[in-house]
């Protein structure tokens, strides 16, 4: 998946946490090769993008109008506007940009390039 499976649904970066496939399994390990039985998944978000082959919900053709994502994103917090950020980025730019952003981040979030229009 080139880094994608560190992308979380959410447009989370796991890339950049201790515990990321040490305590945490994140969204895609596991599930991508079929070690992991998705039907025990108990994140709704990640059964249905992995469920419909996206590497995030940004890449469904419903985010705008999906009330799991939508509902999600909503939460307060900085940490889900910078979520929303993540995918709306990816939407724009695609998986690579973002991967190239994301490592220099030291969080599941950080600073994205200047972008020409």
């Amino acid at each position: 998946m080139n880094g994608t499976e560190e992308i979380g649904c959410c447009g989370a970066y796991c890339g950049t946490c201790r515990e990321y496939l040490k305590t945490c399994k994140g969204c895609k390990p596991g599930y991508l090769d079929g070690s992991r039985d998705q039907s025990r998944a108990k994140c709704r978000m990640k059964k249905c993008c992995l469920t419909r082959g996206h590497i995030t919900c940004g890449d469904c053709g419903e985010y705008e109008s999906c009330e799991t994502i939508q509902s999600f994103l909503s939460h307060p917090g900085y940490k889900y506007g910078k979520y929303r950020q993540a995918l709306e980025f990816i939407r724009a730019h695609g998986h690579a940009a973002f991967l190239n952003a994301a490592k220099h981040w030291t969080n599941a979030y950080g600073r994205y390039p200047e972008q020409d229009p």
